[in-house]
């Protein structure tokens, strides 16, 4: 099997890193563990595993039967699954689908009875978003007329493919990206270093730190005394000030977080995002 990665075409990735991977990364890691043999990329940037080109370039390689990957997200889902899929109902492509919790943030993808696209709708408005299920960034191309542009174009059909898949490109996706990733959620390659316990510091704390949960801390932060960390990416730069009790929180790259600061509740928050960010 081989495929080709649009990469220049997904949405940019705002945040410096996953886990000690990006996504682009953990793509290669996935198809080439998923049976694909050969991977092509249009990027101008060396990566492990990818043969950079473009796809002009690389159409009379791929032949017909191939996968088209769009880069951007964190997916298990299988690309041999979606071919055959694909090659038994005869389409043209085979669309891989998922769930969101939020589709009006992706392209949600309805079919008919059989499983042809039906109706395609990008960012949809919330209050008349008709399903929940979105393009997950993987296309089985059986055909010469492809067009990477309009990948549901043509006889098309879509599948809603078991497997973990988010696209991390917002605060709120990011931060539970990461923590689907540092509690094994989503199922961890080799190349991603995991501790047992969910904890990356890349950064010195006190010993007098109280941590639940996962937690993520970048690089030149400053964790002072008597804090309490639950579930929380600090992006490098930053700083908590002493007895902090944060929850569920992402501290963005460079806020300084007053001391005594309590963001302890059940739902996501951005501390930093619009202020204590030094200039």
């Amino acid at each position: 099997m081989k495929s080709f990665i649009f990469h220049d075409k997904a949405t940019a990735f705002p945040y410096p890193e996953l886990c000690g991977t990006t996504p682009i990364e953990d793509l290669i890691v996935h198809l080439k563990n998923s049976g694909v043999t050969h991977i092509f990329l249009d990027s101008e940037k060396d990566y492990e595993g990818a043969t950079a080109c473009d796809f002009e370039s690389a159409r009379q390689q791929l032949g017909i039967g191939w996968l088209a990957a769009y880069s951007g997200c964190i997916t298990r889902q299988s690309p041999a699954e979606l071919r055959d899929l694909t090659q038994t109902l005869g389409a043209d492509t085979g669309i891989s689908l998922a769930c969101s919790a939020k589709p009006w943030e992706h392209t949600t993808i309805l079919t008919d009875g059989r499983g042809f696209v039906e109706k395609v709708e990008e960012n949809p408005p919330p209050e008349n978003t008709e399903t929940n299920l979105c393009f997950s960034n993987l296309v089985w191309v059986a055909t010469d007329e492809f067009d990477p542009d309009l990948p549901w174009g043509g006889r098309a059909s879509a599948f809603l493919l078991p497997g973990y898949w988010k696209c991390p490109n917002s605060r709120e996706n990011y931060l539970l990206t990461i923590h689907d990733l540092m509690c094994r959620e989503v199922f961890p390659w080799p190349h991603l270093h995991i501790p047992d316990n969910g904890i990356i510091l890349n950064s010195l704390i006190p010993g007098n730190i109280e941590i639940r949960g996962t937690l993520w801390v970048g690089n030149n932060c400053c964790i002072e005394n008597g804090c309490i960390l639950e579930n929380c990416v600090i992006l490098d730069g930053s700083t908590v000030g002493a007895n902090s009790n944060l929850r569920n929180c992402l501290v963005m790259d460079g806020a300084r977080i007053p001391r005594n600061t309590v963001q302890y509740d059940k739902y996501l928050s951005f501390p930093g995002d619009d202020n204590g960010r030094e200039d």
